[in-house]
């Protein structure tokens, strides 16, 4: 079958293949010492790919050395064509949503719009700060290394969502509120984060983690994709402003925040994303096949279950509430377990406002499990919500199964 044309595309298919096969006569050098492809020769090679393999149907071009290729993306046309359904109408100055397999590292979404023109090479801008996402780490080092537990209590002063000093003081002037940690992570509270960083963890302890959960790493991946930033914090406030989000420094990709949620789902272990299947010949040689590589564990696989009560409190009590209100009621996703973490920041010139959620689906009955990001930029008016596009998501990759599992059998 010929592959249909990515959306929003200008180039016919016939310019597609030609672009392919002078993209990979300028490679031919690169790839002359060997007959095996690897992520890091197609990641230069595929660099301007992404609206054609997010359109999910196997691409072919030529090369001098290795013939003529078959390119099999991980992408699910359907799933892919939802999500550019949803963001292409959007007036959002920017927006992106990922979903992949936490156990394969396989992406089957990748969709993004930019000033309402596909583009998904949003869902690889690194450049978005990470907010409130970054308390993903700080719980999980809390876990580990602080000796604490989901329901350990933690106190604050002051109003959850803010940071000031008096705040952060080591002997609050005020009595302090207790809370768990479970509350504080779904509800997002600042300053609990603010002194886990400070008083327990330290900068360098969470920046340990931040790594091991792939911030300023190269990620492997068959497109150009740019380290996540991280924030080296001078003082205490600052120590605070990073274990809670509240910087504008450390930032991260859609594609970065799915892979990080995924460690939680693998027992800690962080998937390589990729969205090739393979590269083959056509008389079938195979010079490259993505497989399963997941890695070292980085979390303990308890302290990965304790995070998934702190995700799914999220979802049913927390910030995430209202948009997966009534799941009672839902054919699809009261079937699920689902958990995630928001985020919400304003950008470095004040001038853009980037809301995100983070989190994942799973069915019980049989362990699929999804992961899933949306980020959602804002000018001045906000005209999406990342919460209910994970949601919507979440709900048309489970649909099929789910129904065709769950309905009722026939009358005889």
């Amino acid at each position: 079958m010929r592959p249909r044309k990515a959306l929003g595309s200008r180039l016919s298919w016939a310019a597609a293949v030609l672009l392919a096969t002078a993209m990979l006569l300028s490679a031919a050098p690169a790839l002359a010492k060997s007959n095996l492809l690897d992520k890091e020769d197609l990641a230069p090679l595929l660099g301007g790919w992404a609206p054609r393999l997010t359109a999910g149907y196997t691409l072919r071009a030529d090369h001098p050395k290795l013939g003529r290729l078959r390119l099999e993306p991980t992408i699910s046309p359907f799933l892919q064509t939802m999500a550019e359904g949803w963001l292409k109408p959007l007036k959002s100055r920017r927006a992106a949503i990922v979903v992949l397999e936490p156990a394969t590292g396989r992406v089957l979404v990748m969709a993004g719009v930019r000033n309402r023109r596909l583009d998904p090479g949003v869902a690889l801008d690194s450049s978005a700060p990470a907010a409130s996402l970054f308390k993903i780490i700080t719980a999980a080092a809390a876990l580990e290394e602080a000796g604490l537990e989901a329901e350990s209590r933690l106190g604050y002063v002051g109003r959850p969502h803010t940071l000031y000093r008096f705040q952060l003081r080591k002997k609050p002037r005020y009595r302090p509120r207790l809370v768990t940690l479970t509350k504080s992570f779904a509800s997002s509270n600042n300053p609990v984060f603010a002194r886990l960083g400070i008083y327990q963890l330290g900068s360098a302890m969470l920046t340990n983690y931040a790594r091991a959960l792939g911030f300023e790493k190269n990620l492997p991946f068959e497109l150009p994709l740019k380290p996540s930033r991280l924030v080296h914090p001078s003082t205490s406030f600052a120590v605070g402003e990073m274990a809670s989000g509240y910087n504008r420094v450390t930032s991260m990709s859609p594609l970065h925040a799915a892979v990080m949620v995924a460690a939680f789902l693998n027992g800690g272990r962080l998937p390589q994303p990729c969205i090739l299947k393979r590269v083959a010949r056509l008389d079938g040689k195979v010079f490259y096949q993505s497989r399963p590589n997941l890695g070292p564990a980085v979390i303990s696989p308890e302290t990965c279950l304790q995070m998934q009560r702190l995700f799914e409190a999220t979802v049913e009590k927390g910030t995430a509430r209202r948009a997966f209100r009534r799941l009672s009621r839902d054919k699809v996703l009261k079937y699920l377990d689902l958990g995630g973490k928001t985020g919400t920041i304003r950008g470095p010139d004040r001038s853009e406002l980037f809301q995100w959620f983070a989190g994942y689906g799973r069915d019980p009955g049989t362990g699929r499990t999804l992961a899933v990001s949306a980020l959602v930029v804002h000018g001045k008016v906000r005209y999406a919500n990342p919460k209910k596009l994970a949601r919507s998501m979440l709900k048309e990759a489970f649909r099929s199964t789910l129904y065709a599992k769950k309905r009722p059998s026939p009358i005889n």
